[in-house]
């Protein structure tokens, strides 16, 4: 009885202390047991409060996983359960995959990060405007092209001289891909799969929709709890938003970078220097965003779409980082107290987005 109080209690505090604490030590001594106990106890009362249908986390300590959980649901309507066998559309968490694509095709000489994509492609992606013709790899990866974000089909359009400021654009990316694809003369999913998944042994990975995915995916939804549905959706691949994968997947991506980011000039150390100052202790590499933390700098990004909602931040000095998938609009408003109480740490990104 004492035992059940005393983990009523710890709840409470949790949930009426969200938000608070912006910055503590990373968790690095706390066992295993124990962090999987805490995280079984608060996760459940945030996802309750927030009104969040399902979640996943993963957390990698000395850069293998050490707890890998789901909670709440992936069908709602059919009661069917988020398990670690669930894919999620991981949204803008594809942009660091196609990030790695490309500085590998840099290290291969089948294209130069500084050089005008327009020299390869012939094409403007904003007509009539010499602007276009300035734009690098490099400018996309680090989002200082100066180019718009993707939204309501909008079309793309500048908001400063390509190298002159920093703005997200997905834009950019979808521009970059057809470059890619022109001097490979490989589509996406093919250079995805050479490059990054098969190397990797990320099977369920894919940014064209597969038919494995079908029963397999979550459903994501809005703040009333509407439901988008997802099914036999992309058929051609996006490297800003389209990529399908499950958390223990994308997990052997994130070790990956860990682990290789400490071999001189691989591809994994030139994603994480920092090419654009964004805000305060938020900076842009290659594909990855980098932050200002202690005792080290972590790597960082989100997705977000049609109310997916994920962050993955990842320490490679402490190989240490958490995964948050989930597949509700009003996630975001938990997903910062799962990964301090995932990690611990401060998150200068969460602030800033």
């Amino acid at each position: 009885m004492i035992r059940s109080l005393n983990k009523i209690f710890i709840i409470f505090m949790v949930v009426i202390s969200t938000g608070c604490g912006r910055d503590g030590p990373l968790l690095l001594d706390v066992s295993v047991e124990d962090l999987s106990n805490t995280i079984n106890d608060i996760i459940p009362a945030l996802m309750d409060k927030a009104d969040v249908v399902g979640l996943s986390v993963i957390v990698i300590r000395s850069n293998d996983v050490i707890i890998d959980k789901s909670f709440g649901h992936a069908n709602l309507e059919e009661n069917k359960e988020i398990d670690r066998h669930t894919f999620y559309k991981a949204a803008s968490l594809g942009k660091p995959v196609f990030g790695y694509i490309v500085v590998s095709l840099a290290q291969q000489k089948k294209i130069d990060l500084d050089k005008p994509l327009y020299s390869y492609f012939n094409k403007e992606i904003v007509g009539n405007d010499p602007r276009s013709r300035k734009i690098t790899a490099r400018m996309v990866l680090s989002h200082t092209t100066g180019l718009s974000n993707l939204g309501n089909n909008s079309a793309p359009d500048f908001y400063f001289e390509p190298g002159e400021g920093f703005k997200y654009s997905g834009h950019g990316y979808q521009y970059l891909q057809k470059v890619v694809e022109k001097v490979t003369n490989k589509n996406l999913n093919e250079l995805a799969t050479e490059i990054v998944f098969k190397p990797l042994s990320m099977k369920t990975s894919s940014y064209v929709w597969r038919k494995d995915y079908e029963n397999m995916i979550s459903s994501s939804y809005g703040a009333n709890r509407d439901k988008y549905e997802v099914n036999r959706e992309t058929a051609e691949g996006y490297a800003a938003w389209s990529l399908y994968t499950t958390l223990r997947d994308y997990s052997k991506f994130v070790i990956h970078i860990m682990e290789s980011s400490k071999v001189k000039n691989s591809v994994a150390s030139q994603m994480l220097v920092s090419n654009a100052d964004v805000a305060k202790g938020v900076k842009w590499g290659l594909g990855w965003a980098i932050q200002d933390t202690t005792p080290h700098n972590s790597f960082w990004h989100w997705g977000s779409m049609a109310g997916f909602r994920h962050y993955v931040v990842g320490y490679p000095e402490e190989e240490l980082a958490v995964i948050v998938m989930a597949n509700s609009s009003k996630s975001f408003k938990i997903i910062y107290d799962v990964m301090v109480k995932s990690i611990g740490g401060s998150f200068p990104s969460y602030d800033w987005f």
